[in-house]
């Protein structure tokens, strides 16, 4: 989240109603036409009364304040988003009520309340909420509202700081979702001798004159009686470019339930597993905000991958075909090119067959369109078997996703207890893990 730039709020004091004002002047026009008790009685009781609600207002508008803190610097669909509000009252007039109005863009936010503090007292709270859209989204402005026990004068303090914040798309685990291996066009298992070491192993074999004394795999050599060498497979593809298609013609369902959603996790569940075996991972997505990322490795770069995925939209646009024929000078040899889309156009097929021939390996997932379309809807065209068969005919590897597809988030390690910060004796910060308590 990107921290808010502190200001001075801005606090209005307004009348409420300009009854008491002119019934004072009614009765001072009374008593100078008049001369009575009781409308100095009536007089003194309506001004003091309107005095006293103005100096409560005045004090609330000096000494009543509101501060925010988010834990969290960003956020994944899934994840508790936990914000601290604490609202100070120094002055000695009591608050008797203040509504927080909070106008956050974040979905479904239940920043607004209404909350009371005592003459100098404070009153803390923590607004929780789950992520489920992504996207980039503001924390705040907000106002505080408030009002003397009169009801003559309303006060309001209005805090124009503004706080970014980003919702990544969720990584889930794609167990059944397997990419092409080796450098070879074909099928997902290609396999062909590596003339280097590699981390693959494939099998064992006797020892040739010129091996490498560092490929003797000695435990064979020992049950053998004799010299045995190890053999590897070739590396899997360098780079993995991404391409997600966000041609909003082509695109069905609502929400979180619509190939646009399914497409954006796909891409980024799959740029997590492939960065996580120390791969390269390109994306290339055009829609309402273009994303294209160079191929990069790191957790930096995966942020970078979530950050462009939480924004992208689907709008109309270039068709994937126009894609993937404009990127294809941007691509080496020895690269993996995974597709992601709901499109029947059997066009797009054509243009990926280009790249077989540069040496390039290809993978496509296509969203079943028609599991994404109601009972009450119209269903897209185009035929799915169709493009199914043309990739089959090319040798490409193929995946279906349809709507409700199993998506299970990623295992994460047992949580071992909670972070906390603790001041040493020095007055220094640090972080500790407390225990989690056992269990009875």
């Amino acid at each position: 989240m990107k921290p808010a730039r502190v200001t001075s709020p801005r606090t209005v004091i307004r009348l409420r109603s300009r009854l008491p004002l002119a019934l004072c002047t009614l009765l001072i026009l009374l008593q100078l036409f008049s001369p009575s008790r009781v409308w100095m009685v009536l007089l003194c009781c309506v001004g003091g009364t309107t005095l006293v609600a103005y100096m409560w207002a005045c004090s609330l508008a000096r000494a009543v304040e509101v501060t925010r803190s988010l834990r969290y610097t960003w956020a994944q669909v899934g994840d508790l988003l936990e914000e601290e509000f604490v609202l100070h009252n120094r002055g000695w007039w009591p608050l008797l009520w203040a509504e927080i109005d909070d106008r956050s863009t974040l979905p479904e936010y239940p920043a607004r309340r209404v909350v009371s503090a005592g003459g100098g007292e404070s009153f803390d709270w923590r607004v929780r909420t789950t992520c489920r859209r992504r996207g980039l989204f503001t924390l705040g402005p907000w106002a505080v509202h408030m009002a003397e026990p009169f009801g003559l004068f309303a006060v309001s303090r209005y805090y124009e700081q503004v706080s970014t914040l980003i919702v990544v798309p969720p990584v889930v685990d794609l167990p059944s979702l397997a990419l092409p291996q080796g450098v070879a066009t074909g099928w997902a298992v290609a396999r062909r001798p590596a003339a280097e070491t590699t981390s693959n192993v494939a099998a064992v074999r006797r020892y040739l004159p010129g091996d490498p004394l560092r490929r003797i795999h000695w435990p064979s050599s020992a049950h053998c009686g004799e010299l045995m060498s190890r053999t590897f497979d070739a590396e899997v593809s360098g780079n993995l470019w991404i391409v997600l298609d966000l041609d909003s013609s082509v695109q069905v369902g609502a929400e979180e339930e619509s190939t646009e959603e399914y497409g954006v996790i796909l891409a980024a569940s799959l740029a997590e597993r492939v960065l996580r075996r120390n791969r390269a991972v390109g994306l290339v997505a055009y829609g309402g905000q273009d994303a294209y990322l160079p191929p990069g490795r790191g957790e930096g770069h995966l942020y970078r991958l979530l950050r462009s995925l939480a924004l992208v939209r689907a709008e109309v646009g270039r068709p994937l075909a126009a894609v993937l024929d404009a990127m294809r000078p941007a691509l080496g040899r020895d690269a993996t090119l995974a597709v992601i889309t709901p499109s029947t156009d059997p066009s797009w097929v054509e243009a990926l067959a280009s790249f077989l021939h540069r040496g390039i390996t290809p993978v496509a997932i296509l969203l079943d369109p028609a599991s994404f379309v109601g009972p009450d809807e119209r269903g897209p065209g185009g035929n799915l078997s169709a493009v199914r068969d043309m990739l089959a005919a090319l040798g490409v590897p193929t995946h279906v996703i349809a709507q409700g597809y199993p998506f299970r988030p990623l295992p994460r390690p047992r949580d071992e207890g909670r972070w906390e910060f603790k001041t040493t004796p020095l007055g220094r910060a640090v972080v500790v893990r407390r225990p989690r308590k056992a269990q009875p």
